[in-house]
């Protein structure tokens, strides 16, 4: 996969996040994701729990606060991994101070 190809889809997920209380629960669907993640060989209970938990969050977000389907509907592993850059980007953001999602979204191809 190329580094264009990765763009795109970033602003295709960009474009289906607009809503700040959107992205802000999918900031933390995501976080339970990757602790799902963490946890995996810890206890498959907490694992299944944070799963459900961020399915919740993500389906919530866009059923209610964006009107629109969730892309795990659809192109469930292109909503996987640029969520997943997504959440790993904006922690870098927020660590940092910088805005990353815009300035790598925006680079040309």
């Amino acid at each position: 996969m190329n580094l264009g190809r990765i763009r795109r889809d970033m602003k295709s997920y960009l474009e289906e996040h607009r809503n700040p209380v959107n992205r802000t629960l999918h900031y933390f669907a995501f976080l339970a994701a990757f602790l799902a993640w963490v946890f995996l060989w810890v206890d498959i209970r907490l694992t299944l729990a944070l799963a459900v938990f961020h399915y919740a969050l993500a389906w919530t977000g866009h059923f209610y606060f964006e009107g629109n389907k969730p892309a795990s509907f659809r192109y469930p592993l292109v909503g996987f991994y640029t969520g997943f850059l997504w959440f790993f980007l904006r922690t870098a953001e927020m660590a940092t101070r910088t805005d990353l999602v815009g300035k790598w979204v925006s680079k040309p191809e």
